[in-house]
């Protein structure tokens, strides 16, 4: 008799961007998702990110929850938030004006409380390995570093896994369209208008990783 394989429950992150729906649709089929949250920390693109991530985890079969972070906005001089003045795409290409304090770290451990109240084993991230070689807390040794304090702030040792940690945007682009991604719904822009602007770091990214898959199809 064939033993049945008990799969563990999960809390997705999930942007509405190309990299945490992947693995958000590769959590769905590998792990039981409690829900999915989305994160209002007052970023320009909070409405658009907020409206993908429901129509996904809508095709996905998953419940989805947005978490509001109103301190944000008391911070100057992030380029991110609806609270400081509109920047233009072309600065938003450089990391330190894309960059949040601890956002990355804040959004795991928030998850993290809902995972130990809901007992659910697993956080389930978008961090890639083409993102790591700009943001330090997309690197495996983040995931680690984060794991190991989960092992003392929360009681069941809740742990952050990517299914995209080893991939470039254009290897995730097709393992979306491998798994059948709702890639059609996804939103990412950093200037938050209905028309992604198709200039900014975020838009070049996702086109560079569209374009690479044409060229090797």
């Amino acid at each position: 008799m064939r033993r049945r394989i008990t799969k563990r429950r999960s809390v997705v992150l999930l942007s509405g961007g190309l990299d945490s729906t992947v693995s958000a649709t590769i959590a769905a089929k590998r792990t039981r998702p409690l829900f999915a949250l989305t994160f209002d920390y007052g970023q320009r693109a909070a409405r658009m990110e907020i409206r993908a991530a429901r129509t996904i985890s809508k095709a996905l079969r998953i419940p989805h929850k947005t978490v509001k972070i109103p301190f944000f906005k008391t911070f100057k001089n992030i380029a991110l938030l609806r609270s400081q003045k509109k920047p233009s795409a072309q600065s938003l290409s450089r990391i330190h004006n894309v960059w949040v304090p601890n956002r990355n770290g804040l959004f795991i451990n928030i998850a993290a409380c809902y995972a130990e109240h809901h007992r659910v084993d697993l956080i389930v991230t978008g961090f890639n390995r083409e993102e790591a070689e700009q943001f330090p807390d997309n690197t495996p040794q983040f995931i680690a570093a984060i794991n190991h304090s989960l092992m003392f702030s929360t009681l069941r040792n809740v742990k952050v896994v990517s299914f995209v940690s080893d991939y470039t945007k254009a290897q995730i682009y097709r393992l979306g369209l491998r798994y059948r991604a709702p890639l059609q719904h996804i939103y990412s822009c950093y200037l938050g208008r209905t028309a992604m602007c198709g200039k900014c770091a975020s838009c070049r990214r996702l086109q560079k990783s569209m374009q690479h898959d044409v060229q090797h199809s």
